[in-house]
């Protein structure tokens, strides 16, 4: 709890800073490249956070993944804030709650699409309109693979979730013979 008070804080804190230099996209758009880029390297991220290593090597490290994303220099100042005072483990939380304080300045949803087998994006892109066209909003859709839904689509934005997987129909007929209703 005490974890996602924290990132919220610096979250806010930083959507706060970018409304006021009009770079609210541009920050979100960095943060979220930085964040997947250090997906890929755990060790960096736990560098980072070590208390083995003295600031000024972390420092160090943090200018070298800098030099790599080219991020404005507001948020390179944000990261070696977190650094400095041991927030950067709550990175991935600030992220997703400055897409979240960004998506609700602009009416954007974000959800997910769920399907047995992988759908192109061309498919992603057809549904998030019709999503957009019934909730009158931007929808960003993540797609996701789940081989236990057998058949059909699931798609959850924010609190409506549509299910028309062949798991849930197949749950249905169950429940609709055993009880009889």
């Amino acid at each position: 709890m005490r974890a996602v008070a924290t990132a919220l804080k610096y979250a806010k804190g930083l959507f706060i800073a970018a409304k006021e230099l009009n770079k609210v996209k541009e920050f979100g758009e960095e943060l979220e490249n930085l964040a997947t880029g250090l997906k890929g390297y755990p060790e960096i991220l736990q560098a980072l956070q070590s208390p083995i290593y003295p600031p000024d090597i972390k420092q160090e490290i943090l200018q070298e993944i800098l030099s790599y994303f080219k991020v404005d220099p507001e948020i390179e100042r944000f990261l070696k804030l977190l650094v400095e005072r041991r927030r950067i483990q709550f990175l991935e939380e600030i992220v997703a709650m400055y897409q979240a304080l960004l998506d609700e300045e602009l009416g954007r949803a974000r959800g997910e699409v769920i399907t047995a087998f992988p759908i192109s994006d061309d498919e992603r892109v057809e549904l998030e309109r019709a999503l957009q066209t019934l909730l009158k909003k931007e929808v960003i859709l993540e797609a996701k693979v789940d081989p236990e839904i057998i058949g059909g689509v699931k798609v959850k934005v924010g609190d409506y979730i549509l299910d028309g997987t062949l798991k849930s129909q197949l749950e249905k007929f169950k429940e609709i013979i055993i009880k009889g209703v």
